[in-house]
């Protein structure tokens, strides 16, 4: 490569500065910005110090068809450059240097090429590399034939892009967005087209396509980049030395404005859409409006702070109309302000009960919304209640829109409810979720605004007129915009409204079709037969298909991976943090010791853990509807107890409706949630599902504030019929959407089949929360509350609210800034849980001697026995007090006596999902009976590391997993996961063309291991690992919510620190040798191979697959049949 011009890139203005939002001090990120020399090429760099480094490449990109011509050339920037034609080289050199690979996305104005990495010594080594592959990619045919697409021998359609695409095209979101686009434009916009591609036009694409596709928009004239994180004063020296032909314009400029036109004014406003579902009776709606230019960053931001007030929370009007209803016309609503050019807002309702608009009962409605003579409908078994008048007529054309219509007209002619001030304080949260998130994830918020920037100066037909220079920075004062916008008189905000009720909106709904999955897998056998039939040799088809393969494998030499450079750990900066574990001064309930987080932060963080482990198994059901009321009900707040910003106490009872909860608690907190275990997603839990945790996040002026509503919230939640029924109704449409989803379903049938139940003991959480128990339970609340017996219910959610509060064994996380006093924060929430426990707990008393239903479900959990986190085991206490510290694992992989094989066909899908598992339990953390230093010398854990190394080896990007699957096309995503908690090892695939040929690919790379380990399993390779190892530790504690998540893991694993918890760590990944690798890979990996192995698979496929007999013998099963919650083989 040629040396550096004297000077390559040369500073453009002054800097900028990017606000963070500090309620406390104006500081913020230092911006600059260098352009070529010679081109338009720029180069922003932006200061932000954390850990981590991004990269983002941009380039705006657009589409004139629906062949996918972005997304496929995404894909082949990937495979080779002109000077590194070697495929696996730019991976391999970013994990080198600490980093979890190169990524990349592509929408339909711009792709984007990104990286992570610690450090900008790491981004500095990868740079001229990623530059190279994304201006001067190779572009083979061979490559186009394994990336994109082609058919095999037996005309089955396979390729990476075009197996996700397979997997996405009929999938409900999918489809809405697609045909909103279509509606909002004009036929020949850019924005009409699937930027994707569709799969009957990928078909059609040639390579050559691409390649042209890539010299009109990849000349360095178009091209900019942005890089952000800790860097020096030094860094721009990086930029002079790039090679300066690398980055030598063809003088090529897209820079034109794009054609964003409207449709005719004859064209259609609305159109009704099908989509492939197991169940025909929920659907959705999306509206989309025009917005003002992307460049208008005022009234864009004034836009998203109205569809805040309008849909954020619970208690947002549109929630209130058409969700929080005792008989909900959708289970959510969401909102999404597009910075395209121009700007959309789009507005999506899901969960919508689907009834036949042409079917006779629609038109035979009675006007009381009754289907029975008596005017009962408790005979409903879904939950979509036929007790409105709308439900049967959501879909008759037009009907959804004039409710929505109206209901904004409503909110316009009220004045916002009569609150002159509600859009004010809509400004106000706005700003605090933004500067929270900025301190969050600064990388992302910063990036996506200059994005926007790149994008509108590039295409926009707005922008000023000049030399096409991007304007830079124009959300660099947002927050000041916030600001301004926050002292809008009313008039304003009502104009604003007016626009969305006056100005053309158009809408499309989607139409659940129980039979349309087969019509479309039936279609896809034709397209296989036609294709077979233009295959004049099979073998010859078949030996030119592997023979791409085969040229697209990657082939590091030698020479490559020696001189390849890394930057030394050391000098990856970390963020500070104190962690210390204290003893209560004062009781508080359920948490017997306090983390205290010190950190550089101004959004302090509470989180309070409570075992359920003493749950009954009567309560357990309820836990998911609880979880979803408990932040989002009624309060019932006891006499002589401060309300709010009150000064002194009430004098009688006070009832709080759950709007103005759902109401001061947006105000108050940025984030907050109450939820069974760690990462849960409703109906189920990454890990600790006996562990309930109560999480909020605050600025710090106003933690005592947060603390008095959270205590109050956790004790004094009042569970009412209407928001019971409303509540359940929507969690069942949430779990009919989920029964649509590949991704969704491999997820909870594995969790169902390998969580074997206790005898004698409570079922699992675990069990009790799966969609399929679920929707039997809720099914029956549902129907019990119609019939007006609701008691019985309310008594079990009272239930567990009592053995929570009355919980112990269990510890309160406060995060809190540094310099302040840590002690002080935790004193306040003590002092808040004593006044409050105070009238619970007489209360308490009062239930039990006046309800005998909510008495007999309290009485279930004794006072002081909800289950401590500690087993009945004698073990040593960590940190020389009477902690919960380590919690207790259990392995729950049932004790199967053969294999366990289950295919469930699913005519929602297109693509298939594959899961295989079995008992794999290596994790061995302290016991606290020796010192950390004496236990490590025994490396307890070591062949637990080892198997993590030989995985994450095997199935990095370009790996030989991802070489042996996704290089072929048989799927989108493949790999194996080692779960520490559950003891499971896992391997997976997804969006698939061909899942049977992805399990089968992965049992022969795992059987060329056998002869070939020393091609694989490399030193280099595990150098590579071992740095991906670094990144992922460094992602741990790069932001203030990353260290408080941290020091919980740590302290739950049995370690004082995260410090102690990365030597662990650190310690066995040093020590593992090749010796150890092959051990594990001869006592684990190879489990994989054999048929008799008691392992669980199951997997996912369109109706109609039939599974190749040598994967072995499956049972057949329906979704339907797993609805009990009890796995029936």
């Amino acid at each position: 490569m040629s040396k550096k011009a004297k000077t390559l890139f040369v500073k453009e203005g002054d800097d900028l500065v990017y606000q963070k939002g500090s309620p406390t001090d104006g500081s913020g990120f230092r911006t600059s910005v260098y352009r070529h020399f010679e081109s338009n090429l720029r180069v922003i760099l932006c200061r932000v110090p954390r850990p981590l480094c991004s990269l983002n490449i941009y380039v705006p990109t657009v589409s004139s068809n629906n062949k996918g011509l972005p997304h496929t050339l995404e894909h082949l920037i990937f495979c080779g450059s002109r000077e590194f034609p070697n495929r696996g080289y730019l991976d391999a050199l970013a994990i080198c240097n600490f980093s979890g690979g190169t990524n990349a996305w592509t929408t339909a104005d711009h792709t984007c090429y990104t990286l992570s990495a610690a450090g900008e010594e790491a981004v500095a080594n990868v740079l001229p590399v990623f530059l190279d592959h994304v201006l001067h990619p190779l572009l083979r045919d061979d490559q186009f034939v394994t990336e994109v697409y082609h058919f095999d021998e037996t005309g089955k359609e396979q390729g990476v892009v075009f197996s996700e695409m397979l997997s996405r095209e009929n999938d409900e979101g999918d489809l809405l967005e697609h045909h909103l686009n279509r509606l909002l434009f004009a036929p020949r916009s850019a924005y009409a087209f699937e930027c994707g591609g569709l799969t009957k036009d990928i078909a059609t694409l040639s390579n050559q396509e691409i390649v042209e596709y890539h010299r009109k928009f990849y000349d360095a004239n178009n091209v900019t980049i942005l890089i952000t994180g800790p860097l020096s004063e030094k860094f721009e020296d990086t930029l002079q030395d790039l090679p300066v032909d690398m980055l030598q314009s063809n003088g090529l400029d897209s820079r034109s404005p794009i054609d964003c036109s409207e449709p005719t004014p004859d064209a259609p406003r609305s159109m009704s859409v099908p989509f492939p579902s197991a169940e025909a009776d929920i659907g959705s709606f999306g509206f989309g409006w025009r917005g003002p230019p992307s460049e208008d960053v005022e009234a864009l931001t004034a836009i998203e702070v109205l569809m805040d007030y309008l849909a954020e929370t619970a208690s947002s009007p549109l929630n209130q109309r058409f969700v929080e209803r005792p008989a909900p016309l959708a289970s959510y609503v969401y909102v999404d302000v597009r910075a395209s050019i121009p700007s959309c807002v789009v507005m999506y309702f899901g969960g919508v009960p689907y009834t036949d608009p042409n079917a006779p009962a629609a038109e035979a409605h009675d006007d009381d919304g009754s289907d029975s003579e008596d005017g009962s409908d408790c005979e409903s078994d879904d939950g979509a209640a036929a007790d409105d008048k709308d439900i049967p007529l959501l879909f008759t054309e037009g009907y959804f829109e004039s409710l929505l219509v109206e209901e904004l007209q409503r909110i316009h002619s009220s004045k916002f409810d009569g609150d002159p001030s509600a859009l004010k304080m809509a400004a106000r949260r706005f700003r605090q979720k933004l500067a929270a998130n900025m301190e969050k994830n600064p990388e992302d918020v910063i990036q996506e605004m200059i994005c926007a920037d790149v994008v509108s100066a590039h295409f926009s037909p707005f922008r000023n007129k000049g030399d096409g220079a991007p304007v830079i920075g124009s959300r660099a004062k947002v927050f000041d915009i916030i600001d301004a916008l926050a002292e809008k008189p009313l008039e304003y905000w009502l104009e604003l409204l007016k626009r969305f009720i006056d100005g053309p909106i158009v809408h499309v709904a989607m139409v659940p079709d129980a039979d349309l999955g087969k019509k479309l897998e039936d279609e896809r056998k034709e397209i296989e037969g036609s294709n077979r039939g233009t295959i004049a040799d099979e073998k010859a088809h078949a030996k030119a298909i592997e023979q791409a393969v085969e040229a697209n494998k990657v082939d590091l030499p030698r020479s490559l991976k020696k001189n390849m450079p890394s930057p030394d750990p050391a000098s990856i900066i970390s963020l500070p943090h104190s962690l210390s574990l204290v003893a209560p001064q004062k009781p508080i309930g359920p948490a017997s010791a306090i983390q205290l987080v010190e950190f550089d932060s101004e959004f302090p963080e509470i989180k309070l853990h409570i075992p359920t482990s003493a749950l009954p198994d009567e309560l357990r059901p309820y836990l998911v509807l609880f979880q979803e009321l408990l932040l989002s009900t009624d309060m019932v707040l006891p006499a002589g107890l401060v309300y709010d910003t009150e000064t002194s106490p009430g004098t009688e009872d006070r009832r709080i409706g759950y709007v103005t909860v759902d109401n001061r608690l947006a105000d108050i907190t940025t984030s907050h949630e109450a939820a069974v275990g760690y990462g849960n997603d409703r109906f189920a839990c990454s890990w600790l599902d006996e562990l309930f945790n109560v999480y909020v996040r605050v600025p710090d002026d106003k933690f005592r504030l947060a603390v008095r509503w959270l205590v109050q919230v956790i004790m004094f939640a009042d569970f009412t019929a209407e928001r019971i029924v409303t509540v359940a109704q929507n969690l069942l449409s949430e779990i009919v959407d989920l029964k649509r989803l590949g991704d969704s379903m491999i997820s909870a049938v594995t969790t169902l089949f390998t969580t074997e139940d206790r005898a004698g003991k409570p079922r699992w959480i675990d069990n009790h929360i799966s969609v399929f128990e679920q929707e039997t339970v809720l099914k029956s609340i549902v129907k019990d509350v119609k019939a007006g017996q609701s008691g019985q219910i309310v008594a079990q959610l009272a239930g567990i609210q009592r053995a929570l509060v009355n919980g112990s064994g269990g510890f309160l996380s406060l995060g809190v800034p540094s310099g302040k006093n840590s002690q002080a924060y935790a004193d306040e929430f003590a002092h808040e849980w004593g006044v409050c426990y105070d009238k619970f707990s007489r209360k308490a008393d009062s239930c039990e001697a006046s309800g005998a239903d909510v008495a007999a479900a309290a009485a279930a959990v004794p006072n002081g026995d909800s289950g401590s986190c500690c087993n009945s085991r004698s073990r040593p206490l960590l940190f020389k007090l009477a902690d919960p510290f380590p919690l207790p694992r259990t392995i729950r992989f049932p004790d199967l006596s053969k294999p366990l094989r289950v295919h469930i066909p699913m005519p929602s899908l297109q693509s298939s999902y594959a899961q295989i598992c079995f008992k794999c339990d290596l994790s061995r953390l302290p016991t606290g009976e020796r010192s950390l230093e004496d236990e490590l010398a025994d490396l307890p854990a070591l062949d637990f590391y080892a198997l993590s190394m030989l995985t994450s080896l095997l199935q990095r990007t370009d790996g030989p997993l991802y070489n042996a699957i996704r290089g072929k096309g048989y799927a989108y995503g493949s790999y194996f996961q080692q779960y520490m908690w559950t003891g499971l090892l896992v391997f997976g695939c997804s969006s698939a063309s061909d899942a049977p040929k992805a399990i089968l690919e992965m049992q022969r790379l795992i059987g060329d291991l056998e002869t070939q380990w020393d091609d694989y399993v490399t030193d280099f390779e595990i150098r590579m690992t071992r740095s991906t190892m670094v990144y992922e530790s460094t992602i741990a504690q790069a932001t203030p919510h990353n260290i408080m998540a941290s020091c919980v893991t740590s302290n739950i694993c049995g370690f004082e620190s995260v410090e102690q918890h990365n030597r662990w760590r650190n310690v066995h990944l040093s020590a593992v040798r090749q010796t150890d690798l092959r051990r594990v890979y001869e006592l684990y990996l190879k489990r994989f191979l054999d048929q008799e192995y008691p392992a669980f698979t199951v997997i996912l496929t369109p109706p109609g697959t039939e599974l190749p007999a040598e994967l072995g013998e499956f049972e057949r099963k329906a979704l339907d049949d797993l609805s009990s919650g009890t796995p029936r083989v």
